[in-house]
């Protein structure tokens, strides 16, 4: 009894001086769709957008051709399933920012352009340098997230890399919007 009372004990202290998760996460994207002519049109979006089970809320505004979608706290999202929402719906997107909050507490993790966060690899097509915002926005880079054009434009700051994968995760190119 006594040396199980130990080990539980050892366990319990090796349990606790094991580091924290980061809480940063994404709470809110902002998405421009190309293609968008008519209510319907935008209702279609939305309802493809509300299918997913991160996704809280979602606000579309046909005359800027552009949504809103907030996520549900303590939730996951998927970039890459809110692209193909809006494929799936019929259209393709302009461009894909997301905010993250508590990004200081991510920096403190980074290389000079690399955040790891929930298992996946936020590479950032320009160095990071020292961040000190609360929170900021990330446009995501890629053919899912662009433009053809502008798509053409960002793809030679895509070979960039951290040297490490994503376990479970994925990798996802992305630029700091600055306000």
């Amino acid at each position: 009894m006594k040396r199980f009372l130990i080990l539980a004990l050892i366990i319990s202290g090796l349990l606790t001086a094991l580091p924290k998760p980061v809480l940063a996460q994404f709470e809110r994207a902002e998405i421009g769709v190309n293609g968008l002519t008519c209510s319907q049109c935008s209702r279609t979006v939305e309802m493809s957008l509300r299918k997913l089970d991160f996704v809280a809320d979602v606000e579309m505004n046909l005359e800027h051709t552009e949504g809103k979608i907030t996520f549900r706290k303590n939730s996951r999202p998927d970039m890459d399933r809110i692209a193909q929402a809006v494929i799936d719906a019929g259209f393709s997107l302009r461009y894909l920012n997301a905010e993250i909050t508590d990004i200081n507490k991510v920096a403190e993790m980074t290389s000079k352009s690399c955040i790891d966060l929930d298992h996946n690899i936020y590479v950032f097509t320009e160095p990071l340098g020292i961040y000190t915002g609360k929170m900021a926005k990330l446009k995501f880079i890629g053919k899912k997230f662009l433009s053809k054009n502008e798509f053409r434009k960002m793809e030679q700051y895509m070979s960039q890399s951290c040297g490490n994968t994503a376990s479970n995760g994925k990798v996802y190119h992305v630029q700091l919007v600055k306000s």
